[in-house]
C-alpha cells in the first residue's frame, strides 16, 4: 500500500516537472523580423568583377539613374554626394521604401500631435480667456445697471434742478423789481426830506421875515403917549 502511494506520488512529481519544462520552453520562444536595412555596394562597372566604390549606400537613399544594362541586371546611378557608379537594379524601385515612408508617416505624426497639443493649449487659453470675458461682461453689465440707476437718479435730480432753476430766475427777476422800486421809493423819500427841508426853510424865512415886518411896521400902528413932564 505504501508502495503505490510512493509510486503515484512519483509520477504526478514527473508528469509535473514535464509540464514544468514545457511551459519553460513555450515562454522562451519569441517572435523577429528580418531587417529591412539593406546595404547596397557600388561597384566602377556593371558586374561584380568590378571594385567596389562605395560599400554600402543605406536603404531609403534617394539616386539619380541615368542608365541600365539590357538584361536591366545592373544600374548606373550617382547619389547626392557625387558618387557615382553601377548597383543591382533589383535594389532599386521608384516609391520610397516602407521604412522611409513609416519614419515620414512618423514625422508627420509627431508634428500633428504638436499641433494638435498647440490647438489644445490654444483651446484651453480660449476658453480662459472666454471664461474671464464673462467675467468681466457680468462685471460691467452690473456697472450698467448701477450706470443706469444713477442716470436715472441723475435726471431726476437734473428735473428738480431744472425746475429750482426757473423758480430762481423768477424770484430773481422778482428781487430786482423789488430792488428797483426800493431805490426808486428812497429817490421819492430823499426828495421830500428835501421839500421838506425847503419848506422848513422858507417858513423860517417868512418868520423873521415878518418879525422885522412887526417890528417896523408896529409902532407906526399905534402913537406914542406923550409924556406928562414939559407938555400940556
Amino acid at each position: 500500500m505504501r508502495k503505490t502511494n510512493a509510486l503515484g506520488e512519483l509520477r504526478t512529481t514527473i508528469v509535473g516537472a514535464l509540464l514544468a519544462l514545457m511551459a519553460s520552453g513555450v515562454l522562451a520562444q519569441e517572435t523577429q523580423y528580418v531587417s529591412d536595412k539593406v546595404l547596397v555596394p557600388v561597384r566602377s562597372g556593371a558586374g561584380s568583377e568590378y571594385r567596389i566604390v562605395h560599400r554600402g549606400i543605406p536603404s531609403g537613399t534617394a539616386l539619380t539613374v541615368f542608365s541600365t544594362t539590357e538584361d536591366e541586371v545592373w544600374s548606373e546611378i550617382e547619389t547626392r554626394g557625387g558618387t557615382r557608379g553601377w548597383v543591382r537594379t533589383q535594389y532599386l524601385q521608384e516609391a520610397p521604401p516602407a521604412a522611409l515612408l513609416l519614419a515620414d508617416q512618423r514625422a508627420e505624426l509627431d508634428r500633428v500631435r504638436g499641433e494638435r497639443d498647440r490647438l489644445r493649449e490654444q483651446l484651453q487659453d480660449s476658453k480662459s480667456a472666454a471664461s474671464e470675458a464673462g467675467g468681466e461682461i457680468s462685471t460691467l453689465s452690473v456697472q450698467l445697471e448701477e450706470t443706469q440707476v444713477e442716470l436715472a437718479e441723475l435726471k431726476r435730480v437734473s428735473g428738480a434742478a431744472v425746475e429750482l432753476d426757473s423758480q430762481n430766475r423768477i424770484l430773481t427777476t422778482e428781487l430786482e423789481e423789488q430792488r428797483s422800486e426800493a431805490e426808486l421809493l428812497h429817490l421819492e423819500n430823499v426828495r421830500l426830506q428835501e421839500r421838506v427841508a425847503n419848506n422848513q426853510l422858507i417858513d423860517g424865512a417868512l418868520a423873521v421875515l415878518l418879525g422885522v415886518i412887526l417890528a417896523v411896521v408896529a409902532p407906526r400902528l399905534w402913537p406914542r403917549r406923550r409924556s406928562n413932564d414939559g407938555w400940556v
